[in-house]
């Protein structure tokens, strides 16, 4: 499976908590088989997306760790 990493554009407030259940799911989920994930603590920001796929956002912040992470714009809608 494809992934990509993200690019941190704020930091998280605090150190990385480990993910758990209730926020271990991506933001975003596709139909294909590319993922991209957050730098700071791994967390899968969206999974199963097909290249052709297209987040409707510059940046996300994360569930688990609060890093403001970056789309690549490639990726961007």
């Amino acid at each position: 499976m494809p992934t990509i990493s993200l690019k941190v554009t704020r930091a998280p407030p605090g150190a990385a908590a480990p993910p758990t259940p209730e926020f271990d799911k991506p933001l975003f989920r596709g139909t294909g088989d590319v993922r991209s994930f957050g730098v700071n603590c791994g967390l899968v920001i969206d999974a199963s997306m097909r290249p052709a796929q297209r987040v409707i956002t510059d940046a996300a912040a994360c569930a688990v760790c609060g890093a403001e992470n970056e789309f690549p714009v490639r990726l961007r809608a």
